[in-house]
């Protein structure tokens, strides 16, 4: 493997052909090229739609009252099912399943503004009633202040924590909000914090203009009495989103009097089923790349191979007279096999050099583009995880075997006394 004679008769056929030899690796290096780029916007596209979705529980499940679409113990469909804080009691007592039970509460319907007042000052919110358990739903920094607690809920303060456009709306000049009055609705409320979220993904508007006070505050000081407009709901560890969220339908629908065969009577939303879909996606796309990836390099090996042959057909005599003179089969394969391993492996290293740092340059672009303002992004950072990389090496290795293994085959069954009559 190591005798310097052949590997300078290598080398010399290499230098003697440099054509050749460049045509013949650049197949190998434009496979593990697109293999490498294919791979690396594969893991782009997952890495930004994973960290859009990154702002919510990956196993997170919502539930809330809809209306009823059959009849059922003598009711008419059509009824309107509104939770209330009984339905909360007997969500934590009869469904063991759940980790953390957060009801919520919406001041007006989904997407519904509030003006919000600071002296001269008007924003408008979304105005949301929530427990301190909200952080195991939204994960979120608090950089200014604090988040409810649970003296707020037990005492029904009258604390707001706001978004980051609310206070851009209402302190434009920087000063801590915290200790403020704002007014809403005319109740004063006094700010204790600045709420960011962990990520926006794709509700950077939404959030950034929300607003939270104690869920008891805002059932008390809006005179909703003990109504609940949704739940976010996390299961125990080990548990399925979806089996806990059958189990609370189920429960509610005993509560509400709706028949167990009415769909429409609860809607939901089951994060971790999008986020399972995802997965599926991406580990489908991972595989359409493999496969589209190994057949582009496995056509550049085949014309490694074919060259290979026609540089046999070349050197017909030169092996005619090796096996004349004693070479073995063992020395003539060797010798094929070191000169397209050789090609195959700076092809290949070249290709993925190549690839890797075109990829860099790719993030260094998406970094820049996001720093100039994009707050959500579809493809993020595209990278090649090193094991990875070591599989494409060791498959390129492999290949690099198998398209040697035809014209050393044919190198063999030269006959001698026929190479010496070939011209």
């Amino acid at each position: 493997m190591f005798d310097a004679d052949s590997w300078q008769e290598i080398f010399n056929a290499i230098r003697t052909n440099r054509l050749r030899t460049l045509l013949t690796m650049s197949g190998v290096f434009w496979g593990v090229y697109i293999l490498i780029i294919m791979l690396g916007f594969g893991t782009g596209l997952q890495n930004g739609v994973l960290k859009n979705m990154s702002g919510y529980a990956s196993n997170g499940y919502y539930l809330w009252g809809s209306r009823t679409s059959m009849p059922y113990q003598g009711l008419k469909p059509g009824r309107r099912i509104k939770l209330n804080n009984n339905d909360t009691e007997a969500l934590r007592k009869g469904v063991d399943e759940i980790d953390y039970l957060l009801p919520r509460i919406r001041l007006g319907g989904y997407g519904r503004r509030n003006d919000i007042v600071y002296g001269t000052r008007v924003s408008e919110a979304e105005v949301m009633g929530d427990l301190p358990e909200l952080k195991h739903i939204l994960p979120m920094d608090i950089d200014t202040g604090r988040f409810i607690n649970r003296l707020d809920i037990e005492q029904k303060r009258k604390v707001i924590v706001i978004g980051e456009k609310i206070y851009a709306d209402l302190f434009p000049d920087g000063n801590n909000p915290v200790g403020a009055s704002i007014t809403l609705r005319q109740i004063s409320f006094t700010v204790i914090g600045i709420f960011k979220p962990v990520r926006y993904a794709d509700d950077e508007e939404r959030l950034s203009s929300t607003v939270f006070i104690p869920f008891t505050t805002h059932q008390r000081v809006f005179n909703l009495n003990n109504k609940v407009t949704y739940y976010g709901l996390v299961p125990k560890h080990g548990v399925p989103s979806k089996i806990m969220g059958e189990k609370a339908k189920k429960l509610l629908a005993a509560r509400h009097r709706v028949s167990p065969a009415d769909s429409r009577a609860f809607g939901s939303w089951n994060s971790e089923k999008e986020f399972l879909r995802l997965k599926n996606l991406f580990s489908g796309i991972s595989y359409l790349i493999w496969t589209v990836g190994l057949a582009t390099l496995f056509a550049g090996l085949l014309g490694v191979s074919n060259i290979m042959l026609i540089v046999i057909k070349e050197r017909t005599k030169e092996f005619g007279i090796r096996k004349a003179l004693g070479a073995t089969p063992k020395s003539i394969t060797l010798l094929i096999t070191q000169e397209t391993l050789l090609l195959t492996s700076i092809a290949g290293y070249l290709g993925l050099t190549a690839g890797i740092m075109t990829l860099q340059l790719i993030d260094t672009f998406i970094k820049k583009s996001n720093t100039e303002g994009s707050a959500s992004n579809m493809f993020d950072t595209p990278t090649i995880e090193p094991e990875i990389a070591l599989t494409a090496l060791a498959i390129l290795i492999l290949s690099g075997l198998i398209a040697a293994i035809i014209p050393a085959r044919q190198a063999v069954r030269i006959n001698p006394v026929e190479a010496l009559r070939a011209e």
